[in-house]
C-alpha cells in the first residue's frame, strides 16, 4: 500500500467526522429549538387552562344569579309588590276573529313614494 491510498483513507475519515460533527451540532441546534418550542406550548396551555378555569367559575356564578332571578317565589313577591297580576280567567280568553274585531288592522296611507 502507498503513502497516497493511507493518505485519502486518513482524509475520508476527516471528512466523515466533520460530516458527523455537523450533524451532531445540527441536531443539538434542532433539539434546542424543539424544546424552546415545547415549554412555550406549555405555558400557552397552562394560560389557557387558567382562563378556562376563571370563564367556568364565572359561568357557575352567572347562573346562580340567573337562578335567583328566576326563582318563582321572588317573582311572585315582586308581582304581589309592584304589579298585582292576577292569572288570566277563562272568560278574558278571545278567539284571534274577536281580537281582528276589538282592534282592526288600520290602513297605512299610501303616498306612491316606496315603491
Amino acid at each position: 500500500m502507498s503513502a497516497r491510498y493511507f493518505g485519502s483513507m486518513r482524509a475520508t475519515r476527516r471528512m466523515s467526522w466533520f460530516l458527523l460533527f455537523l450533524v451532531g451540532v445540527a441536531l443539538t441546534v434542532t433539539l434546542y429549538f424543539v424544546k424552546t418550542h415545547a415549554q412555550s406550548a406549555k405555558r400557552d396551555v397552562y394560560v389557557l387552562t387558567k382562563a378556562i378555569a376563571t370563564e367556568e367559575a364565572a359561568i357557575r356564578v352567572l347562573r346562580a344569579e340567573l337562578a335567583y332571578l328566576e326563582s318563582p317565589a321572588r317573582l311572585s313577591e315582586l308581582n304581589e309588590t309592584h304589579l298585582h297580576l292576577t292569572p288570566i280567567r277563562p272568560d278574558q280568553e278571545q278567539s284571534v276573529k274577536a281580537i281582528d274585531v276589538l282592534f282592526p288592522m288600520a290602513e297605512l296611507p299610501t303616498d306612491g313614494g316606496d315603491q
